[in-house]
């Protein structure tokens, strides 16, 4: 069965027809106008993101005088000074030797035996220690060791072993003197390692 659709009038036909170019029209404007709109939306969140990036160099920017103070008060400290100022292996273990031999000599103390031990690398630094056999009474060990943890450079004492030497039963030393301590030490240092744009020689 085959249906005739049946011809409009004039008037819903103009009408019909004015719709359909309208349509058209807008479509070919949308079909234009779509990239333009992605792209400009593309920008503006760019924009924004270059806006919110500039905002925090200038939040930066501003505590720029307070992190000079910062760091002009944190080259006051001298951070250098409690290490050893010399970066070869040999000469920072001379400078170790020297340092904790003052500070026996000094307290009293009787050194009979000083030897500088394997450096070990840890990363920028470098440890050097050195091994100290030394005859000291109690009092003048409690200066001793005062003098190596409180002075600078630092040094740390990571192994002590301390014997009388008159051990036997029914020993008494004689009046107003102290009895002596046979004493091993293992006292260590750091340094930066050669290389180290920290480690330069002492100016």
């Amino acid at each position: 069965m085959v249906t005739l659709a049946l011809p409009l009038p004039p008037r819903q036909s103009r009408v019909l027809a004015l719709t359909l170019l309208v349509l058209a029209v807008l479509l070919g404007i949308a079909l234009l106008l779509t990239p333009f709109l992605l792209l400009h939306r593309h920008y503006d969140a760019a924009i924004d993101a270059l806006q919110d990036r500039i905002e925090i160099y200038r939040r930066v920017a501003a505590q720029t005088p307070e992190l000079k103070k910062a760091l002009e008060a944190l080259r006051a400290k001298d951070g250098r000074r409690f290490f050893l100022h010399n970066t070869a292996p040999n000469l920072a273990g001379a400078e170790l030797q020297d340092f904790v031999r003052a500070a026996i000599e000094n307290n009293g103390g009787r050194i009979t035996t000083i030897q500088t031990a394997q450096p070990r690398e840890d990363g920028r630094f470098r440890q050097v220690g050195i091994n100290v056999q030394l005859f000291a009474s109690t009092p003048n060990l409690q200066k001793i060791l005062y003098a190596l943890e409180t002075q600078t450079p630092y040094t740390l004492i990571e192994n002590i072993t301390v014997r009388p030497l008159n051990a036997f039963r029914g020993f008494k030393p004689a009046p107003g003197n102290e009895p002596e301590l046979s004493v091993l030490l293992d006292v260590s240092g750091f340094a930066f390692a050669e290389g180290s744009k920290n480690g330069e020689a002492k100016k």
